[in-house]
């Protein structure tokens, strides 16, 4: 390995730390899934919308989980475009 690969490399310490075996996911656990927006009737999604819409500015947690979604919905808008 050359020098300058050496040093970019992480720490051992840090990847150590971080890349580790995760243990099996129990069956009895609750799946996290996301909103099925498809399958929402409009009057629904309206509401939701302005919920999140709303969001914005009720205190620092509530905009923070505002700006994330206008984000993330910035982004899957700029996916489906490509």
């Amino acid at each position: 390995m050359s020098v300058a690969m050496a040093e970019s490399a992480p720490p051992s310490n840090a990847t150590d730390a971080v890349l580790v075996s995760s243990d099996p996911v129990p069956e009895d656990v609750q799946q996290v899934r996301g909103i099925d927006w498809a399958a929402l009737p409009a009057e629904s999604r309206s509401i939701i919308a302005d919920f999140v819409l709303n969001l914005s500015g009720q205190g620092f947690q509530s905009s923070s989980i505002g700006d994330a979604i206008r984000i993330i919905n910035d982004m899957v808008c700029s996916a489906g475009d490509a």
